[in-house]
């Protein structure tokens, strides 16, 4: 059966991508982001202080624009309530922006091996290219529903209506077509399948209609999308492309 499932684009894990930042020190970021972090316990403590803490342990560079996340009314002595045990960087840091944040107003960049905090709408601002391939949703799964069928009843029915079989009487070959399946007409289910273009447009229009709309060039916005050769290029803005399950390690 054909499948076409939006959510595997949406929220699945989509590897490659082009990266402005070099190879070393993206693998630094990203070994800093999954470093373990000892027990996290912040009752009324400061945000700064939290920062503090979560550079300290890890060893990142960590940074914050606070003139920004003041302008969007957090501060550095912003209360924080969080506790974790066992958990990465990575995700302490985004626990503690949503607790700052109060949801999804703060996130942080990566740029040339620096962690910065910063806002939603000001990292937004700049647009990001990443090459997903998607050539595995963009393939035509047949529907095999005209499958031969080999049972045995059927072969031994046919060898005894047969001049050569038991019951005699029969013409030969007369039922080849109770054996595998039918006549020709399967290939009436080849000339239904739509082509790779037509699948391919069909993605993209899903990916406008679903993730942000109102982002894309063809709906008033900059953000560009289109294939190249089996795989998606998107220019978009940071939140587009974390909705599309990329950019952060």
């Amino acid at each position: 059966m054909r499948r076409f499932f939006a959510s595997s684009l949406v929220v699945g894990s989509l590897a490659l991508a082009f990266s402005a930042v070099p190879a070393s020190a993206a693998s630094g970021v990203k070994q800093m982001l999954n470093t373990n972090l000892p027990e996290v316990r912040f009752n009324g403590v400061a945000l700064t202080d939290a920062v503090d803490f979560l550079r300290d342990v890890s060893g990142a560079n960590l940074v914050v624009n606070w003139k920004a996340l003041e302008e969007a009314g957090v501060t550095k002595d912003t209360q924080l309530n969080v506790r974790l045990r066992g958990v990465s960087l990575k995700k302490a840091l985004t626990m503690v922006l949503a607790e700052a944040g109060g949801g999804d107003k703060l996130t942080y960049d990566i740029d040339e091996g620096v962690i910065q905090v910063t806002t939603r709408e000001l990292a937004d601002q700049k647009m990001i290219t990443r090459v997903y391939p998607v050539q595995d949703l963009i393939n035509e799964i047949p529907d095999f529903t005209d499958a031969p069928d080999f049972s045995l009843n059927t072969t031994s029915n046919n060898q005894s209506q047969s001049p050569g079989g038991n019951g005699g009487g029969g013409t030969q070959g007369q039922h080849t077509n109770s054996i595998f399946g039918g006549d020709s007409s399967s290939t009436k289910k080849e000339e239904e399948l739509k082509t790779k273009a037509e699948r391919s447009q069909e993605l993209l229009d899903l990916i406008r209609s679903v993730i942000f709309p109102d982002v894309w060039q063809e709906n008033g916005g900059k953000a560009a999308l289109r294939m190249w050769n089996g795989n998606l290029i998107v220019t978009a803005p940071r939140s587009v492309q974390e909705a599309l399950g990329g950019v952060r390690d």
